[in-house]
């Protein structure tokens, strides 16, 4: 499948979700949702046409896809305009409606790219219902996001600059581009070795437009889904340029992530130690940062030490230790740590034997022996590096590498996380209180029957549910 068909599968689950609040007004910067007005407004700016197709791209476009639109006998005989998505109350709204024709499309091509055949087949029937549902959800939620666009903020297709259009006519192309180049072995392969490449571009954009035929998918959707793309993305940023940070905010943030920080000292180092954020707002005066290289004793060993050391026989286990060490391993760590000392670059080092890059260690830290503890700390100078540290499974070499203060910059860098932080959320919850807004007068009705949808499945957060065949 080609990767701008991935792309506009995942932004179709995507923003399935946000509809139900969950990530409200999230966009796809490759491509988003069809509907009527995309179509129609494509084939006014555009005034696209089918191409004619050889015999050649459609054998490959069997090839890709045996099926076509009449393999699926559980969406023949629905007419295309037959509505299954409206808002009637307080009275009927036409901007609202989704027809079939719009499902259709965004069906078809799920089908095609996942080379489904037979969607209620047993293997089929639960994955294609679900994305069905997804569908549903999405188109609802892009026509309540258009409707603000064009009530809210004056955004219309038609108030699009020419730079604007031109941008969404470029993207569309390109992901044409990119479902065309799913075939290039193919046309490659039955033009021969010595086709030129214009000849294989060409049957492959007519193999794309052979399987858009035969699936009764518009020509015109690549431009439709850019469209409405561009259309949301300026609704977002109209929707939250308003939205600000205080710098009051971002220092109270800080002032109780500096107060976590100290509580979790306090009652669990353990966390302290594995919170990257604590360490950043808050350390113990005095603490240091360190690195290690640590060489291994042959895995033969350390069993041998350990099974000694369970039976308490520790003049065995350190026989057995002082065996390895003059078998060469003393004058190896003797090196590295004299190599190290030298400023050799530590990650050779690491990457040659192993090791753990700078880090913080707490005095009481629970996360390291009391004797590697003790090593650090007896370092006299930043830079220094401890005598070898022997243990059962091998040797560390301890450096001294600063001692943990938070610098004027960290604090500046941590305050910017923590103000971007505060302001995705800000963007988040505007973008939900803006849909709570949009779809509060609003409710649609959608014709489960049709869609083989379970009502159930179907976000209810501005939907509601009745029989609409009419």
């Amino acid at each position: 499948m080609a990767i701008s068909a991935k792309l506009r599968l995942c932004a179709l689950i995507t923003a399935a979700a946000a509809a139900a609040g969950m990530l409200a007004g999230c966009n796809n910067d490759n491509g988003t949702s069809g509907g009527a007005e995309a179509g129609t407004a494509a084939a006014q700016e555009q005034g696209a046409a089918p191409v004619s197709v050889s015999p050649e791209a459609r054998e490959i476009a069997d090839e890709y896809f045996a099926g076509d639109k009449s393999s699926f006998p559980a969406w023949s005989g629905i007419e295309n305009n037959r509505l299954i998505a409206s808002v009637d109350e307080p009275e009927h709204i036409p901007f609202f409606d989704i027809t079939f024709g719009d499902f259709i499309g965004e069906y078809m091509y799920y089908l095609v790219n996942y080379g489904i055949e037979d969607d209620m087949s047993e293997d089929s029937a639960d994955a294609c219902s679900a994305y069905r549902v997804n569908i549903i959800n999405y188109l609802t939620f892009e026509k309540m996001y258009l409707y603000a666009a064009e009530h809210d903020y004056g955004i219309t297709p038609a108030t699009l600059t020419k730079e604007q259009l031109d941008e969404v006519k470029n993207t569309a192309a390109a992901v044409r581009d990119d479902w065309e180049m799913t075939f290039y072995n193919a046309a490659s392969e039955k033009l021969g070795e010595n086709a030129k490449t214009e000849d294989i571009d060409r049957l492959c954009s007519e193999a794309l437009d052979a399987v858009l035929e035969k699936c009764g998918i518009d020509y015109d959707m690549f431009y439709g889904w850019e469209l409405n793309s561009k259309i949301q993305e300026l609704t977002l940023e109209k929707l939250l340029e308003n939205v600000k940070i205080e710098e009051s905010d971002v220092e109270k943030e800080y002032s109780s992530l500096v107060q976590e920080a100290k509580d979790a000292l306090e009652k669990d180092i353990t966390l302290y130690e594995s919170t990257p954020s604590y360490q950043s707002a808050y350390v113990p005066v005095g603490t240091r940062k360190a690195r290690h290289i640590f060489i291994s004793f042959p895995e033969d060993t350390v069993n041998a030490v350990i099974e000694a050391r369970e039976k308490g026989n520790d003049y065995e286990a350190d026989r057995l230790h002082k065996e390895a060490l003059d078998n060469g391993l003393r004058q190896q760590a003797e090196d590295a740590a004299k190599e190290l000392a030298d400023g050799a670059d530590f990650d050779e080092l690491a990457n040659k034997y192993s090791g753990e890059g700078e880090h913080i260690v707490l005095r009481n830290s629970p996360s390291y022996s009391e004797d590697y503890v003790g090593a650090l700390y007896g370092i006299e100078n930043a830079g220094g590096i401890a005598p070898l540290l022997i243990t059962d499974t091998g040797i560390f070499i301890i450096q001294y590498t600063e001692s943990a203060e938070i610098s004027e910059s960290g604090t500046s860098s941590l305050k910017e996380q923590i103000r971007q932080y505060l302001k995705n959320k800000a963007d988040t919850d505007a973008q939900i209180e803006a849909y709570n807004r949009w779809t509060e007068n609003f409710v649609y009705n959608i014709d489960c029957e049709t869609l083989k949808v379970d009502e159930s499945e179907i976000i209810r957060y501005g939907s509601a549910f009745s029989d609409i065949a009419g």
